[in-house]
């Protein structure tokens, strides 16, 4: 048996499907999306179909819906979603009957139409018009009539539990699985949404009872109080490999344009956004990379600052593609330093991101200004250079996968519309207390582990910035250094040292994996070019 491959074409689900929807290649794919009410599914699968009719070279789209006008569905893709930006002209052919209306999307080389009605099941209307309604029976017939036009690529039920109201639970069952073959037996792709119903309620049949190929699980999480997250899982996908797990989505309306930030509202286009969980992403990484770690070479890399470059020996120090951390007292310059370092890899025709928790945009700019060491991160008229991008975190109410999900996009330069512009440097000030910003995230200590090992596999050099507390001198004694040490290649302690005549800065190496380092405290003086 052999497999082809659905693509969706929705950003992050075929993510954690591995690829898309993967269906015997004489069949077709078959798909239940169930949750609760207000949980997305009829937005999921009116994109899904959406998606799939506007890049077709032809054939027939066909959506069912109970609760839905054509034309309430109409206006919604068009106004708020602005049909997903295709560059297909919409137009609709005439009509011939209120519940129904036909779309035609025309391009250079394709031409498909998507035909939009409402069914309207006896039990909800009265026993006397069953004969008048847009039933199963009648779905299915007019699938058949439209196989003698053109072929038919994909039926989407919305609510189809309604449409089975008046039988019996054995003979929903029964219904159900005979839909289910008469289209994988045609090879139309078949998607079924439901409501959700409790385990003990036979009302309507299980998800597991459709005997689908995917099963789609939608609902509402609640992680703190009063504050809920849209959750997608997977909970059955015959044919392929899948990620695990519960993930989150959301949902963006027309005129979302703006780059890729860390923010609830920001997207990269209209639609559902779906972003795997930290593990999920994790393991995307390394299954995409083969487990093939990029090296980090022999050389050492310039950290930016002379004195840093003076704790390495015997021509050792910090390589490409390995992790730093400044553990940093109060009074220590931290940020400077993190800025210093990207400075440096611009001077030498790298780009670089620097992310910021405590210093918004305008004071980074300002620092750039008064500095003369980092004259290669501004360009003309004082602005950033363009080589060198700047993201302040502002706190939001957004989940880890989203978190790490933007974050790496950020490194790969994505912009909407824009050619990627990808980094290779990375500077992140200051993961303390991330939670206080982001409240959804909660354990930071494998976040961070996660982002470290995906930079890797993306190519990156980070170096990042945490707050300690204030030590008694040279020796750290009121934190633990475990975490960082076990995490990071590289991790510097930077403290300040009080007398009469005033406060000196020093630093010492901690850690440094497979180099060469002086083991006493060093001083630094943060402007020494």
């Amino acid at each position: 048996m052999t497999f082809a491959i659905l693509k969706t074409g929705i950003d992050g689900l075929d993510g954690i499907l591995a690829g898309g929807i993967r269906y015997p290649d004489d069949a077709a794919a078959f798909v239940c999306i169930a949750g609760g009410p207000g949980t997305g599914k009829t937005l999921l699968a009116l994109e899904m179909v959406v998606r799939a009719w506007l890049t077709a070279p032809d054939g027939t789209f066909l959506y069912y819906s109970v609760e839905h006008s054509p034309d309430s569905i109409e206006k919604k893709l068009s106004f708020d979603f602005d049909w997903f930006r295709s560059n297909a002209e919409i137009t609709s052919e005439p009509r011939e009957v209120p519940n129904k209306l036909s779309l035609l999307a025309t391009t250079a080389t394709n031409r498909s139409k998507l035909v939009l009605t409402q069914a309207k099941p006896a039990a909800l209307t009265q026993k006397s018009a069953r004969g008048t309604t847009v039933d199963i029976d009648w779905i299915l017939a007019e699938i058949e009539n439209h196989r003698r036009i053109a072929p038919v690529r994909m039926v989407v039920i919305d609510n189809v539990g309604l449409l089975l109201t008046d039988l019996e639970y054995f003979e929903k069952r029964a219904t159900l699985l005979e839909i289910r073959r008469r289209l994988l037996d045609d090879t139309v792709h078949g998607i079924f949404v439901m409501e959700e119903a409790h385990p003990r309620d036979l009302r309507l049949p299980s998800p597991e009872e459709f005997s689908t190929d995917l099963m789609l699980l939608l609902a509402f999480r609640e992680e703190t109080t009063d504050f809920k997250v849209r959750a997608i899982e997977i909970s059955k996908a015959r044919h392929q490999y899948y990620y695990r797990g519960v993930h989150h989505f959301s949902i963006a309306g027309r005129g979302i344009t703006r780059d890729v930030y860390l923010g609830a509202r920001n997207e990269r286009g209209p639609g559902i956004h779906i972003y795997p969980s930290v593990a999920a992403q994790l393991s995307m990484a390394r299954d995409v990379a083969q487990f093939a770690v990029p090296s980090r070479g022999d050389s050492p890399i310039d950290l930016g600052h002379p004195d840093l470059q003076r704790a390495f020996l015997g021509d050792t120090g910090p390589t490409r593609h390995s992790s730093t951390i400044l553990l940093a007292e109060p009074g220590t310059r931290a940020t400077l330093l993190a800025l210093r370092f990207l400075a440096k890899g611009l001077e030498q025709g790298e780009r670089a991101l620097f992310v910021s928790t405590r210093e918004d945009r305008d004071a980074i700019r300002r620092i750039c200004q008064r500095e003369p060491v980092l004259a290669a991160c501004l360009g003309d008229g004082n602005k950033f250079s363009e080589a060198f991008r700047v993201v302040y975190l502002h706190p939001e109410f957004i989940t880890p996968g989203k978190f790490t999900w933007d974050l790496i996009r950020l490194v790969r330069g994505g912009h909407a519309g824009d050619t990627p512009l990808p980094v290779s440097r990375m500077a992140f000030d200051n993961i303390y207390q991330l939670s206080d910003r982001f409240p959804l995230i909660a354990d930071q200590r494998f976040l961070i582990a996660a982002i470290l090992d995906m930079m890797r596999y993306e190519g990156i050099t980070p170096m990042f910035v945490d707050m300690v507390p204030p030590s008694s001198g040279n020796v750290v004694n009121t934190f633990d250094p475990s975490p960082y040490l076990v995490g990071f290649d590289n991790v510097l302690h930077f403290y300040c040292e009080r007398a009469q005549q005033g406060s000196r800065a020093f630093f010492r190496v901690l850690k440094s994996s497979g180099n060469d380092y002086v083991d006493e405290p060093m001083s630094i003086d943060w402007r020494r070019n």
